[in-house]
């Protein structure tokens, strides 16, 4: 029964050997290269089967495993237990421990004559990862063995949730090579060659962290209903802090392949990658933000062992850089601000900027524990502080391809600026005729236009001369649309409520939206069915009703357009009985209302009153006194008549001298309390009980424009790996 666990022992006790094999290999002592190899193989292997036996104990309902019971049950399709494995903590420790044993075989393979310490560096990061599924296992047994498990939370059972924590988790593991790398050059004094090594490794940082932000941004807005993609949560912001690192250094990586250049930035970078993944796992599974963060995780009591591996790794590391920084020697960059040179290095600085105020801001509920009661920072913060960075990076990525590598002369650069400025400007023009009015919007959409326009002038030219070098122009292209899509979808969406009974329709925007019923699907799934109408067009949406055990969740209806999404989000479906309290009067036994020009008092209840002979079901009435403007008071009594236990005929009583009628609405007879409704003679069924639906119907514009631009970038990524590991 204790199979995972003792795989989980064995492979730590591998991993340890395979780092002092490492050592002795490093310091000379090639005797100890077999056993390294040997233990290393091991270690991969028993990660390996540990990974599988967890998914053979999910699909095959092992409750007894306390791993299982939680984020499995024997309901959940085949497909989603599979998914169960990245559910929670201890599992998806597991899967990106089993991503970096796999990309140690590649790493093993290349490090040649570094092979000691750049393995050994390598392995310490997966001695951290064995040390948290060694502090809470996900072999651990129930005490009880339940008959079922509490399954997958439902927002997980989604198709983005399939393949978006692989990739994240691909993408940390991936930092864990130039980390090594980088700590080998140190290590051994000697910088000719880890970036040409682990260049590609770097783009498949970049690409893989971009994916993951990506996917994480599309669910969120497919699933979770708020219209947004993007909500600068210390979750995501944990992978946006390295990912924004790993392009600074990808970029980094290219001069000082190109010029010999920022030797030293490139190794800081490399180290701060890797601790940014270790920091970030560091707040998200610490339970530092439990209060803070709807994503974060509780605390499996990692917190303190996270703080002394992060604490360990960045004062042997930085330690380690500060020692050797006298003796790394670098080529003296360029000093022309008209070269290419110039605006990466501009680029970089301000990716790095962007970084240090999100981590910042994530940082802040632990920050501010230093001096008083934790606080986090308002989403203003974000966007203010990155706003005018978007700017300049936007700048800078437009003139990027517009210079050479050596220093350009004002004349021929004015005449490469020709057309992306003209450009720019009509789409800013365009922009401002639509609506946007913000000094601060229309910059960022000049910059997103300009590093739009400008790439992909670059591209044409490039695509000219063949395809073999794109990559770096389509992911400029995507970071261009992206910036006007994101500026555009967020900032200039328009958003209103609709109230709909069953059968009604109401127009929205231009589309006609009838409520056609609501349908339970499943124990814990409402959907409810609409018909759109726009001209002579027609559509069904299926927004849908979600109860999980964080609460209600409101799956959205998302209806694609060229230049913008009408996105339907249920808000709340109820019965019209309940829905008209809000609008009806309410009475208690002796109170009195002022209805138009009359005085309405509820006396008393009356049961079982005569309807006639058709009439076979419970009858309760509301004895109402009407007084009328000349003193006069009358009584009526409005009935309801209880055919079944689901059909309840509503039987109005006229009001003397008046045209309208008085329904009961609603009837609490503990209380003594009853609801009634006022309408004209002509519209006796508007008090029937009916369903009611409240749908908060918005316009996303140019959001495809994001999309496109995240997909783009991750194409010219993806691109860029196969070229460079080729080149390896």
């Amino acid at each position: 029964m204790l199979t995972g666990t003792y795989l989980i022992a064995l492979a730590s006790v591998a991993a340890v050997l395979s780092m002092i094999g490492c050592f002795f290999v490093a310091r000379g002592n090639r005797a100890y290269l077999a056993s390294f190899k040997l233990s290393y193989f091991l270690l991969t292997v028993l990660v390996l089967i540990s990974t599988v036996y967890l998914i053979y104990l999910l699909i095959n309902d092992r409750f007894e495993f306390s791993y299982v019971s939680s984020y499995s049950s024997i309901e959940l399709p085949a497909k989603y237990k599979i998914t169960s494995l990245w559910a929670g903590q201890e599992g998806s420790f597991l899967l990106w421990l089993a991503m970096a044993v796999l990309l140690g075989l590649w790493v093993k393979a290349k490090a040649k004559e570094q092979l000691g310490w750049v393995m050994f560096f390598f392995i310490l990061g997966q001695v951290f990862l064995l040390s948290l599924l060694l502090i809470s296992s996900p072999f651990r047994l129930n005490s009880i063995i339940p008959l079922n498990g509490r399954g997958l939370n439902p927002l997980l059972q989604n198709y983005w949730m399939q393949i978006h924590p692989p990739i994240v988790f691909l993408g940390f593991a991936s930092t864990f090579i130039p980390f090594a790398f980088a700590m080998a050059a140190l290590a051994t004094n000697k910088y000719e060659n880890w970036v040409k090594l682990t260049f590609p490794w770097a783009i498949l940082s970049v690409c893989t962290l971009g994916a993951g932000l990506f996917l994480g941004g599309y669910w969120a807005y497919e699933t979770l209903g708020w219209g947004g993609y993007w909500a600068w949560d210390p979750v995501e912001n944990a992978i946006l802090v390295p990912w924004l690192a790993s392009v600074a250094l990808v970029h980094g990586m290219i001069l000082e392949k190109k010029k010999g250049t920022f030797r030293k930035s490139n190794l800081f970078l490399a180290i701060t990658v890797f601790l940014m993944t270790i920091y970030g796992t560091f707040l998200t599974r610490s339970g530092v933000l439990a209060d803070f963060s709807v994503h974060s995780f509780v605390d499996l009591g990692y917190t303190i062992y996270l703080a002394l591996f992060l604490t360990a790794f960045a004062i042997i590391s930085y330690g380690l850089l500060i020692y050797r920084a006298k003796s790394i020697v670098a080529t003296e960059s360029g000093k022309s601000p008209i070269s290419r040179e110039f605006t990466i290095y501009l680029g970089m600085l301000f990716l790095i900027l962007s970084g240090f105020l999100v981590l910042i801001g994530m940082s802040a509920p632990l920050l501010t524990r230093l001096w008083g009661e934790p606080a986090a920072v308002d989403i203003s913060y974000y966007i203010y502080t990155n706003l005018p960075i978007g700017i300049v990076l936007g700048f800078v990525l437009g003139l990027m391809p517009l210079l050479s590598w050596k220093s350009d002369g004002w004349p021929e650069l004015r005449r490469k600026l020709i057309i992306p400025v003209t450009a720019a400007l009509i789409i800013v023009i365009i922009g401002a005729s639509l609506g946007i009015r913000n000094v601060a919007h229309i910059l960022f959409l000049y910059a997103g236009g300009f590093a739009l326009v400008a790439n992909l002038i670059h591209f044409v030219e490039r695509f000219k001369r063949g395809v073999r070098t794109l990559q770096s122009d389509l992911v400029h292209i995507g970071v261009g649309l992206m910036l006007i899509g994101v500026l555009i979808s967020s900032s200039y969406s328009s958003q209103q409520k609709i109230s709909l009974n069953r059968g009604e329709s109401k127009e929205a925007y231009g589309f006609d939206i009838k409520f056609e019923n609501a349908v339970q699907i499943a124990s814990n799934k409402t959907q409810t069915n609409l018909k759109i109408f726009k001209g002579s067009s027609a559509f069904a949406a299926n927004p849908i009703f979600l109860q999980s055990e964080q609460g209600l969740v409101r799956n959205p209806f998302i209806k694609k357009f060229v230049f913008y999404d009408l996105y339907i989000s249920p808000e709340e479906l109820r019965s019209k009985s309940s829905a008209m309290a809000d609008n009806s009067y309410i009475f208690s036994k002796g109170q009195n209302h002022t209805i138009d020009d009359r005085e309405f008092t509820f006396d008393r209840f009356d049961i079982g009153g005569h309807m006639g002979s058709q009439t076979e079901g419970m009858i309760i009435g509301a004895v109402l006194s009407v007084k009328s403007p000349h003193g006069e008071i009358d009584t009526i009594i409005p009935r309801q008549i209880f055919q079944t236990t689901d059909k309840i005929d509503l039987v109005p009583a006229k009001i003397p001298g008046s045209d309208k009628r008085v329904y009961l609405t609603k009837i609490d007879a503990d209380k003594g309390i009853v609801a009634i409704g006022v309408t004209v003679e002509d519209n006796p069924g508007e008090f029937q009980d009916k369903e009611n639906l409240i749908l908060d119907i918005s316009l996303r514009p140019m959001i495809n424009m994001v999309w496109l631009g995240l997909i783009l970038i991750v194409i010219g990524s993806g691109w860029a790996i196969f070229r460079r590991i080729r080149e390896v």
